[in-house]
């Protein structure tokens, strides 16, 4: 039978000496990485060319969450042939950071990424100073936890729409951006922003896929029918990566949607048995109506972009001709077209700087509820769209408050023991809400 690899938290890995940050596959992991680094541009095992793969990743469908998982297993393996080639352990597996669901401790930066230098002395490819890394992180600040949880991802209980991405076709995308899906959102997007523009240069960043990676396993293990998609436009899709030998190679959604299929699993998860899918014939492909802005708007901010800043920003919501009233569709006053409220983020960008999080929250009477975050991570991403359900949190509000009183506010991510130069910025260009 072929070997298991399994991934751990990174806090829960045993420091030589009992009270170190260094552990023996976090040792070899970092003398892997210099050996990666070492490799020239081109080499498609080397560091510079592993990070870039981030740039293609396929935001706001339901391809993301097959494409990242092929994407860190290759890397595992490329990792794993260097570790056991320097005589490192040959189990070694990637771990995963755990601050989605462990003690809060757990999302500050594990230890052995905030040293300057080796055990032995030379420079620690683990390590990257202030300015290339989020302020703070190395002085041990966690993130914090509206920017690292996945509760709302973990609730959903289908994947398309919901934690995986809007549905689409294997060709090229036409038209607006797809928003990212739950699990995308976050905290992969969250804490990616959080870590600042060039995150995937970080060598922290690794163990954040795989943190996302283990999220949608504990997705599916939670049951009561959550499943992949069964659609052959999903199952069927392949990307193609390079493996450890330098060689192009492909896997389809399919394929590593169950980890039978692959030679890894996560400590504290059951592992799932193979399973028969049954594949539909066609798929979902196209945009849902209320992402494709054909469902008419009931509530509207301000004409204007909204500017976010490092200050609390927040916005009225007005009705719109003679739609109904936000809080009459929440509140079943009036029959709506759909017994859902979605709050649409349009034409969103940002300087990329670290911590580009802000929470959304919805504010009704002296009320309010949070439904979810904006976040920025990367470079080059454009203008981006955040849709956000909110009627659960609508429907906690005042009873019988007008659309008029009712607002959508925007909370900066940056906690006490950060610091950003300049401080986070972004501009939201429209905001309103359909009940479709």
């Amino acid at each position: 039978m072929e070997d298991v690899y399994v991934r751990h938290d990174v806090w829960t890995l045993d420091p030589d000496g009992g009270d170190g940050p260094w552990d023996a596959h976090l040792l070899a992991y970092a003398r892997a990485l210099r050996v990666m680094q070492a490799r020239g541009p081109q080499n498609p095992t080397g560091w510079a060319r592993q990070a870039a793969l981030c740039a293609s990743r396929p935001r706001g469908t339901w391809f993301l969450l097959p494409w990242l998982r092929m994407r860190v297993w290759y890397f595992e393996r490329i990792v794993r042939r260097i570790v056991v080639a320097d005589g490192g352990p040959r189990d070694w597996a990637l771990p995963f950071w755990g601050y989605a669901d462990g003690p809060p401790a757990r999302a500050a930066l594990p230890r052995a990424f905030t040293q300057p230098q080796l055990p032995d002395g030379a420079p620690n490819p683990l390590y990257w100073p202030d300015g290339r890394r989020a302020p703070g992180l190395n002085a041990g600040a966690p993130l914090p936890a509206w920017v690292t949880s996945a509760a709302r991802a973990l609730a959903a209980r289908t994947f398309s729409p919901g934690i995986g991405g809007e549905p689409a076709g294997p060709g090229p995308r036409t038209g607006p951006a797809p928003p990212p899906g739950l699990l995308e959102a976050q905290p992969l997007d969250s804490v990616t922003a959080f870590l600042g523009p060039d995150a995937a240069l970080d060598p922290i960043y690794p163990l954040h896929l795989a943190a996302v990676d283990r999220l949608w396993e504990a997705w599916l293990a939670r049951g009561d029918g959550r499943a992949n998609p069964a659609q052959f436009d999903w199952a069927d899709q392949w990307f193609h990566f390079f493996d450890a030998d330098g060689r192009s190679r492909s896997l389809t959604c399919g394929q590593v949607g169950d980890l039978a299929n692959l030679d890894y699993a996560y400590a504290g998860l059951p592992a799932r048995a193979g399973s028969e899918h049954v594949l539909l014939a066609g798929a979902d492909a196209g945009p849902l109506p209320w992402w494709a802005g054909l469902v008419p708007q009931i509530a509207t901010g301000a004409p204007g972009a909204v500017e976010l800043g490092a200050e609390p920003r927040r916005v009225a919501l007005l009705p719109v001709g003679a739609n109904c009233g936000l809080a009459e569709a929440a509140g079943g006053a009036v029959e709506t077209a759909s017994p859902r409220l979605y709050l649409h983020l349009e034409d969103a960008a940002a300087r990329s700087g670290p911590g580009s999080v802000w929470e959304v929250r919805v504010e009704g009477g002296r009320a309010e509820a949070a439904v979810g975050t904006t976040a920025f991570p990367g470079r080059g991403a454009g203008a981006q769209r955040f849709v956000l359900d909110i009627t659960d949190a609508v429907d906690g509000l005042t009873p019988g408050a007008g659309a008029g009183a009712l607002a959508v506010s925007f909370h900066p991510a940056l906690p006490a023991g950060f610091a950003s130069e300049p401080p986070p910025a972004a501009r939201v260009g429209r905001v309103f809400v359909t009940n479709g």
